[in-house]
């Protein structure tokens, strides 16, 4: 691997301006949401202060409009460095007041001495300008790369973070082999309603994508989402279009099911069916919905049947005790989904054979009509046989046979 690099030097006021302007970009697939506290941010901006010196940052570098090459279309993805470089904005946008700081000391040249400041407490605004000025001008070095592959942009993000305390996802999703399939179905609408802008952030998407992949196409008996069986399932499977589409068509019924439930005002099991437990768990089912042409209307029926009570997460002990502690095991998934049809069946059995009594006595309504018909011919038949009989018979008797002209008219 011969990476394509070189550094550059901006000062916190530039920082400031670049990532309001979108030149400074945080959101490369496998990098981390905001995770520092304000105490770690109001240590960086002491250590601005007192002239400590701020690690470098990294970054891929690429064009917005590849047929300009002006310098203002450059923008900066940060691989390292995102919670430094927003900190830096975030305070000198007034967006956060410094914290349990020790007492500064200061050059002010207006009045040419060292002075002291308490600065604890305070935002960026209502500091000494010369803090301010000092803060603005700290400059940071950045280390960009050109032309990197997705390849080559997961392998640096990984070995820039070795020995850092990332957690376990953001690991996974370094290695991911389809992060961008996966992130792709994760902007489903229904994950914007399910997911807090953080969560989406966090990429929490994904692993509830994944998850729901593993309930539509491996056998349940293998299903399992502990970490040690599926951090390697999320790394090393790639989505294919067909996959991709039978995911989306599952979840535009539970978006639809979701609204259902929200407009007949079941919050409560409106909330349930977005719980990621829940949801997962509910996948194959609405698979099958969507398979036999299940609406919306009737799956809220059968799921406010289902998760329809105050006291526990529905009406099933089986359900309910698979939802605790170690719900990821497959002993868990497997009593969870078995709960799961049981009801699904007897709900929906029930509705069609409640279905098929209505269409029996239709059907037996329409045989009377039959039979009432054809007692009314029968009689016709009756009638004109008689009739064809007297006005056969060679009896003589005329008036008999002009009483019969008379009332054939």
């Amino acid at each position: 691997m011969s990476l394509e690099k070189s550094s550059i030097s901006w000062s916190a006021k530039q920082i400031k301006g670049m990532v309001i302007n979108g030149k400074i970009s945080f959101d490369n697939i496998v990098q981390r949401s905001y995770v520092w506290e304000r105490s770690r941010k109001t240590g960086l901006i002491e250590s601005m202060i007192i002239g400590f010196p701020v690690p470098v940052i990294y970054a891929k570098r690429s064009e917005i409009d590849a047929d300009e090459n002006s310098r203002s279309n450059k923008v900066y993805d940060v691989l390292d460095g995102k919670q430094r470089l927003s900190t830096v904005k975030e305070f000198l946008n007034d967006e956060f007041a410094l914290t349990d700081i020790p007492t500064v000391q200061y050059f002010d040249e207006e009045l040419d001495c060292e002075c002291e400041a308490d600065i604890s407490g305070m935002k960026f605004s209502e500091l000494p300008d010369a803090i301010k000025d000092h803060l603005q001008s700290v400059t940071f070095t950045v280390t960009y790369f050109d032309n990197l592959s997705k390849e080559e942009e997961r392998e640096l993000f990984k070995r820039l973070n070795a020995g850092k305390p990332l957690s376990t996802k953001s690991r996974v999703l370094a290695s991911c082999k389809d992060i961008e399939g996966l992130l792709d179905i994760g902007s489903h609408k229904v994950f914007m309603d399910m997911l807090t802008e953080k969560s989406r952030a966090n990429k929490n998407q994904v692993t509830i994508v994944m998850k729901s992949w593993c309930m539509l196409n491996q056998d349940i008996d293998e299903v399992s989402f502990e970490s040690k069986v599926f951090n390697p399932l999320v790394e090393n499977t790639e989505i294919s279009e067909t996959e991709k589409l039978a995911l989306v068509e599952v979840f535009n019924l539970m978006s639809a099911t979701h609204e259902e439930l929200v407009n007949r005002k079941e919050k409560k099991v409106a909330k349930k069916l977005y719980t990621e437990t829940h949801f997962v768990s509910l996948i194959p089912y609405f698979k099958k919905a969507v398979t036999n042409g299940i609406s919306e209307e009737l799956m809220a029926d059968w799921l406010t049947e289902f998760f329809g009570v105050k006291e526990n997460a529905s009406v099933s002990d089986e359900y309910n005790n698979a939802c605790g502690s170690g719900s990821a095991k497959n002993v868990n998934i497997v009593a969870r989904n078995d709960a799961l049809e049981e009801s699904y069946n007897e709900f929906f059995n029930a509705s069609d054979s409640s279905d098929d009594v209505d269409d029996d006595t239709e059907e037996e309504y329409v045989d009377t009509d039959m039979e009432v018909d054809e007692t009314d011919d029968d009689e016709e038949d009756s009638i004109e046989s008689i009739t064809d009989s007297i006005l056969n018979d060679d009896d003589e008797d005329s008036d008999i046979r002009d009483y019969v002209d008379s009332l054939l008219g």
